[in-house]
């Protein structure tokens, strides 16, 4: 595997990937993508790479640079490791064309295709393939050696000067399922299956209604992602903290429930400027620290919090408390 700029990336043939998008197919037609039709609208478009391809830039960057163990969080709020740094979409594609600079010249009329959560690809097929590591229970790519917390991304290229495929065969995920066990909503229905529907992710990313309560009671202190399934995974104990191509912002590490049900929409957008946060939306979010107010069963933080957010007079906010204020006081 070659890196650069601490990036590492392999060129791979065209991957056979019948199997995926059977299980894919399945996965779909399950339900267990909840709202996100977008995946179903572009699932005929993930069957097919460009026409004009022969082979596939694929790259990866880790961003496991602290441990949750080593933080406080009481009364805060948790943000996904991936989403308290510079945002991913936007720091792998740059590094993405870096690469591609470097290959530009030893091509004939290069031709090109970005992805990062960006096109319909199956970016985790693609990554075992690329010899990144084995498909876990805990349903991504985890190396045996640096763990699962990395993104995947890449590029179709038209060039056909590529390193053989060669996918990890060994499965460290065997005789263990504690990320199955870690999952407070029960997402991972079994090993290697996951149920968006109840997935904290989701929940506090994709899903734009009112949260039930009973979901919402396992959601915890988590207001933006979720991490418990990897943090519990005895491969991600390594820390990868050199050569990251972004780095964890300390102070959006856990912050305080009071101090961001303090922010308005302005001030919200600029603390999370540059990060993933930002993308779902002021309000969204609010509900988000809303749900791990109400975890923290303290009828102190709960009322302030509710308080401030009625102020607001936000349809989706008043059903939310509304939602949650009758099972904490009741």
């Amino acid at each position: 595997m070659s890196s650069i700029g601490g990036i590492g990336f392999r060129i791979i043939p065209l991957p056979d990937l019948t199997h995926y998008f059977l299980e894919y197919d399945e996965w779909l037609a399950s339900g267990f993508h909840g709202d996100m039709d977008y995946l179903v609208r572009g699932k005929e478009k993930r069957r097919y790479f460009p026409e004009w391809a022969n082979s596939i830039l694929v790259c990866r960057s880790f961003y496991n640079d602290f441990s949750w163990g080593d933080v406080d969080f009481e009364a805060c709020g948790l943000i996904a490791k991936y989403a308290v740094r510079d945002d991913y979409h936007i720091t792998l594609k740059m590094k993405i064309y870096e690469i591609l600079l470097e290959i530009e010249p030893k091509a004939e009329s290069l031709r090109y295709k970005i992805f990062v959560d960006s096109s319909p690809v199956l970016e985790k097929p693609v990554g075992y393939f690329a010899g990144f590591g084995f498909i876990g229970s805990n349903t991504l790519v985890v190396d045996s050696e640096w763990g699962s917390y990395f993104n995947i991304g890449g590029a179709f290229l038209s060039v056909s000067n590529f390193e053989p495929s060669n996918p990890v065969t060994a499965e460290a995920c065997v005789d263990c399922n504690l990320c199955v066990k870690a999952c407070p909503t029960k997402a991972l229905i079994q090993p290697g299956l996951l149920d968006a529907r109840r997935c904290i992710s989701y929940l506090t990313i994709e899903y734009k209604g009112v949260i039930n309560v009973d979901k919402a009671r396992g959601m915890g202190n988590w207001i933006f992602g979720c991490d418990l399934c990897q943090e519990i995974c005895p491969l991600n104990k390594r820390l990868s903290d050199q050569n990251l191509i972004s780095y964890a912002r300390a102070h959006l590490i856990a912050p305080p429930l009071d101090f961001l049900v303090s922010l308005d929409e302005k001030e919200f957008y600029k603390l999370f400027s540059g990060t993933p946060v930002s993308r779902v939306g002021y309000v969204r979010f609010m509900r988000n620290v809303l749900v791990a107010a109400f975890n923290t069963g303290d009828s102190n933080i709960f009322s302030t919090i509710c308080f401030k957010l009625k102020e607001l007079k936000i349809p989706l906010l008043e059903n939310q408390i509304k939602e949650l204020e009758e099972s904490f006081y009741g």
